[in-house]
């Protein structure tokens, strides 16, 4: 493989997966495949779309790999399988690393990058930092609204201020759960009435599977402009809407559910059942949390919505009139752009990946990797020398 990187974004849903060199193109990241696993009854592990039957179980929640031998079987599919790797040739490695990444954590997936996986060089960063490189930017305040949590941190000259950091403990997940419970209802406009086992029903199947509920909510999320027009939208009589999932089968869905859904991540006590602040709430305290006046006035005029959540529409506006209600007056809060200079449209949601594609190819030139001779010098620990 030479000099090539191959760039790992690994969160609770998705692991993405590409080749620093090609970017920026369009067709980047190249690889988009589940972070799930089938587990036969001899535990033997295999990707989440093999044919081999067993219980799914996903290695990742909420930034941390809880299965370390059901992570490897998946990065080796990912790598060997799906980038084409080959055994004895493989290629360096970029991580983009979950924010609070313990350093035990780092160590095992150098140990296993180095030793298993037999890679001559590897770097990790947060995906925090390497969102705002995807802008452009080195300094900024980041919201990452993921499948499973919300990771909200301040970030300085390409280092994440650990003290800023906020977690929320939901994300889409919940939303996906929240859409069921929505559709479950028959005061939302439902005609049909839940099957016996709690199932969703549809028009064309007896039952709407999780995935089939991940994308009706993908297709009718949206957010309102403020909580004033929220509440005057769902207050008004609700039409029907019919939405096509991606296997074929169509669903109707009282237009103001789509809003009830985005509402949630500002208003998750009420709606999701789960005590804490919302999204807007945590990032006006994680920069707030910063002794230097300037410092909290450049984390307002420099913030940025990434993560699956991030292009939920109506969103970015939203979360700045909120923002903008709770911070100074002197501060002018603000989302950054998407640099122009950027051709793929999912930016926002692979941010991570972006910057880690731009940081690898900077990273190597530089000879910042840490080879396999630091690895046999230090083990593990070579990880904390370069990679901050």
């Amino acid at each position: 493989m030479g000099e090539s990187v191959a760039v790992l974004d690994y969160g609770s849903r998705w692991l993405k997966a590409g080749w620093a060199y090609n970017f920026p193109t369009d067709e980047e990241p190249r690889i988009m495949a589940p972070t799930a696993v089938y587990v036969d009854k001899n535990n033997a592990n295999g990707p989440a779309d093999s044919a081999a039957a067993g219980e799914l179980q996903r290695p990742i929640r909420r930034g941390k790999i809880l299965d370390w031998d059901q992570f490897e079987s998946l990065a080796y599919y990912v790598l060997y399988e799906l980038m084409g790797w080959e055994l004895g040739n493989e290629g360096h490695v970029m991580l983009c690393e979950p924010l609070l990444t313990g350093r035990t954590d780092r160590e095992m997936m150098t140990q296993l990058m180095f030793e298993v996986f037999n890679v001559p060089g590897m770097f990790c960063q947060d995906q925090a930092v390497l969102s705002l490189y995807a802008f452009g930017r080195t300094s900024g305040l980041v919201v990452d609204i993921g499948h499973d949590k919300v990771d909200v941190a301040t970030v300085m000259d390409g280092l994440a201020n650990l003290t800023s950091v906020r977690r929320l403990e939901y994300g889409c997940a919940n939303l996906t759960q929240y859409m069921q419970q929505l559709m479950r209802d028959p005061s939302r406009g439902q005609q049909q009435q839940p099957s016996s086992d709690g199932s969703i029903p549809s028009s064309s199947s007896p039952q709407l599977t999780d995935e089939a509920a991940e994308a009706l909510k993908e297709l009718c999320v949206r957010c309102a402009d403020s909580e004033t027009a929220y509440k005057n939208s769902i207050s008004s009589s609700s039409s029907l809407e019919t939405f096509k999932l991606p296997d074929g089968q169509e669903i109707q869905v009282a237009s103001s559910d789509g809003l009830r859904v985005g509402e949630a991540l500002f208003q998750p006590t009420s709606l999701l059942g789960l005590r804490g602040p919302n999204i807007a709430e945590a990032a006006v305290d994680s920069a707030g949390c910063l002794l230097e006046p300037l410092l909290r006035k450049l984390m307002y005029e420099n913030m940025v919505l990434v993560g699956g959540g991030s292009v939920i529409p109506g969103l970015p506006q939203r979360f700045l009139s909120e923002a903008r209600s709770m911070a100074p007056a002197s501060a002018n809060a603000a989302i950054i752009p998407t640099p122009e200079y950027l051709p793929s449209p999912n930016v926002p949601r692979d941010a991570a990946w972006v910057g880690g594609a731009v940081l690898a190819k900077v990273a190597l030139i530089q000879n910042h990797f840490i080879v396999k001779a630091d690895y046999d010098e230090a083990g593990p620990s070579a990880v904390h020398r370069r990679c901050t």
